[in-house]
């Protein structure tokens, strides 16, 4: 053999090893890669508020999925069984509770330690039928109103068990969802503050809402609700009920109803064109849309939409 066939035949050799060497580099990144996404935690939030706190909490490190659809009516939402099936993958699943959710008695019996209620945990208030709703049949609606996360310091309190439970499945994460926790504490705590200037507004005015969703606001900062219906938007108001609102719009010098962003507003805009007055979304947050959530808006930017807006109303 001369030097330089040998010098050629050495060249070949090194570069099969350089390149069996490249290979299995790459392959070595792609498993790590596919690890890493295998070993993400898979969480379900029922719906916005719940995924909004999650998400806020635990960024890319989990895989947040959200059962109600962006945009979809909690109340009336029915579990599909293809959503069913994918929630027997899952890690967590995040509930509101209180019977907020009527489709979970669909969930089976298998999935019943994955699941947290998260109402059930952060004192939630009894239920109290408001002066101008209709008395709704008892099997209809929780012993307890499950609204709870229109209360700053109960999303709070929400917040620090979704956390818990988090932590107790990803250990290797917990001190990322420690400081995000810490920080969402403090925009709750910052919210509290700025909703506390309602409790200094002398001589409020009452509010008329479409439903009976916001007690917890009312409790925490000192705010009259008159509802149309109870806790379910989908229950009719009587013509009782209807001229006893007109009656108070009028009597109370009432300048604005309020109606929620998934509600038909229909009877709410009649009585506003009778009386003389506006007409506004005030939101629960419930249904935010892909288009709002696209465009930056959270839990926090409605909140203090929803607080400007009762400022006004209350003035």
């Amino acid at each position: 053999m001369t030097k330089k066939t040998g010098l050629i035949s050495l060249l070949l050799i090194m570069m099969v090893v350089l390149s069996a060497c490249s290979s299995s580099v790459s392959s070595s990144d792609t498993n790590s890669t596919d690890d890493t996404e295998d070993s993400k935690l898979t969480v379900y939030a029922s719906f916005y508020p719940i995924y909004d706190f999650t998400n806020k909490i635990a960024e890319d490190f989990i895989d947040l999925k959200l059962i109600v659809p962006a945009g979809a009516e909690p109340h009336s939402f029915e579990l599909s069984a293809k959503t069913l099936a994918e929630l027997e993958n899952a890690d967590l699943i995040l509930l509101n509770g209180l019977d907020f959710e009527p489709w979970a008695d669909s969930l089976p019996e298998s999935l019943s330690s994955k699941i947290i209620s998260l109402g059930e945990e952060v004192n939630p208030l009894p239920y109290v039928e408001h002066s101008h709703g209709e008395e709704e049949d008892e099997d209809s609606h929780s012993e307890y109103d499950p609204h709870i996360w229109l209360d700053p310091l109960r999303a709070s309190q929400m917040s620090e068990i979704i956390y818990e439970n988090l932590s107790k499945l990803d250990s290797t994460n917990k001190a990322v969802y420690e400081t995000n926790l810490k920080n969402l504490k403090d925009e709750f705590i910052t919210l509290d503050s700025e909703y506390k200037q309602l409790e200094a507004i002398q001589n409020k005015k009452e509010i008329v809402v479409s439903h009976n969703a916001f007690s917890y606001l009312g409790e925490r900062y000192g705010l009259e609700f008159h509802s149309l219906s109870g806790i379910s938007p989908e229950n009719e108001p009587s013509l009782k009920v209807l001229s006893e609102i007109t009656d108070l719009v009028n009597k109370e010098g009432i300048r604005v109803l309020f109606f929620e962003e998934l509600a038909n507003d229909k009877i709410i805009n009649t009585i506003a064109d009778e009386t003389g007055v506006e007409s506004d979304i005030l939101y629960t947050i419930e249904g935010m849309t892909d288009d709002e959530i696209n465009a930056g808006e959270d839990y926090f930017s409605k909140m203090r939409l929803n607080l400007s807006k009762l400022k006004l109303a209350v003035e």
